[in-house]
């Protein structure tokens, strides 16, 4: 069986990575590594056992000899490097967030179908089994009339220009690097939010370090989400319906399996507020009042899914079964769907940039 050949446009942890995951692909191996150093691209060449190492994304793309390219350099060059591989006629797989706007994204696809080459964001989380099994989970009604969608993500950092996270030239900031994982989840599940409400801080090096923000989606589903720079947070995702809960077991980013709740709605149509429960506390008797029929737990359960590699063999198996069959997109992350999340991202950022000069 061919291999499939991959370029690696990039030398950051994430491609470290990535190149790490193609171990678990489906006969898969890195042929190049790119990167404007050539000194990094040979270090980061020889510790990954990769046989090539070239100066330079342009000379790179020109250089072909791959059935694909996996641009993982700042989110502020993934327009043009993805531009350079499509017009050279290799399929692309662009490390999330695709592009830093809406309109970047719609060029990106935009040339992609023009020249019929595929082209991805690599959101691994969705082609994990349980994201795919919470799809399909949701689809078969196990939470009811969904109602809600949370999910927070956030880890303390300590500010420094000099990283990409908090490098406003590099496409830095706590909406492309973290809010990208919800976003594009909800997305995923739900279609593209009709409103959009969000707050958050500008730091010191000009980057949104902190965000919350409210989205409706189709069929009034509320959407609530946190993601932060600076701050811990529990890294879930859940969904809430009239039936139950749907909860990632494990970070947002990687979850391992599902807890699922289910609870049927409570009815009141006789309630009872007499005196029913009696707690002793500091040697004193107090009373509390429960309603009639109201239970205070849920039957839930896990469902864990594992698997073998680190996880990222999927979306690279993904690239190669839609290149092998001539598709132009995934059904898994459409570019639609990358269009849709860059310019959902954009319009929070405005609106975080617009609470902070109002309080000014």
């Amino acid at each position: 069986m061919k291999r499939f050949r991959w370029g690696i446009f990039g030398t950051g942890e994430i491609s470290t990575k990535f190149v790490t995951g193609l171990a678990a692909a489906r006969d898969a191996e890195a042929s190049f590594i790119a990167s404007r150093s050539l000194a990094k691209a040979q270090r980061f060449a020889a510790a990954m056992g990769i046989p090539r190492a070239i100066e330079g994304y342009a000379e790179a793309a020109s250089a072909g000899g791959v059935d694909a390219i996996y641009i993982a350099t700042p989110p502020s060059t993934h327009a043009t490097h993805a531009l350079l591989c499509i017009e050279a006629g290799i399929p692309v797989l662009v490390e999330k967030p695709f592009a830093t706007n809406g309109t970047e994204a719609s060029r990106i696809a935009a040339a992609a179908r023009a020249k019929s080459v595929f082209a991805m964001e690599g959101m691994w989380t969705r082609f994990l089994p349980a994201a795919q099994a919470l799809k399909k989970t949701l689809a078969a009604g196990s939470a009811g009339e969904v109602r809600l969608v949370a999910g927070n993500f956030g880890s303390s950092q300590t500010p420094d220009p000099a990283t990409g996270n908090f490098n406003p030239a590099l496409g830095g900031g706590a909406i492309a690097h973290l809010g990208a994982y919800p976003l594009s989840l909800a997305q995923w599940l739900f279609g593209s939010p009709r409103l959009i409400q969000a707050m958050g801080s500008v730091g010191a090096t000009g980057v949104d370090e902190d965000a919350a923000f409210q989205l409706q989606y189709p069929g009034s589903v509320i959407g609530s989400f946190f993601v932060s720079l600076r701050a811990w947070a529990p890294n879930d995702f859940q969904i809430m319906g009239t039936a139950g809960m749907i909860c990632f077991h494990g970070p947002i980013v990687r979850p391992s399996g599902l807890d699922i709740s289910r609870q049927a709605p409570l009815h009141f149509a006789a309630p009872d507020f007499g005196w029913r429960t009696r707690i002793r506390q500091n040697g004193m008797v107090h009373h509390v009042a429960q309603l009639a029929g109201m239970t205070t737990h849920s039957r839930g359960k896990r469902r864990h899914y594992r698997y073998a590699g680190n996880g990222f063999h999927y979306e690279a198996d993904e690239v190669r079964a839609c290149v092998e069959c001539g598709a132009t997109s995934s059904a898994v992350m459409p570019l639609d769907d990358s269009i849709a999340v860059a310019s959902t991202a954009e319009k929070i950022r405005a609106a975080i940039r617009e609470s902070t000069t109002t309080k000014e």
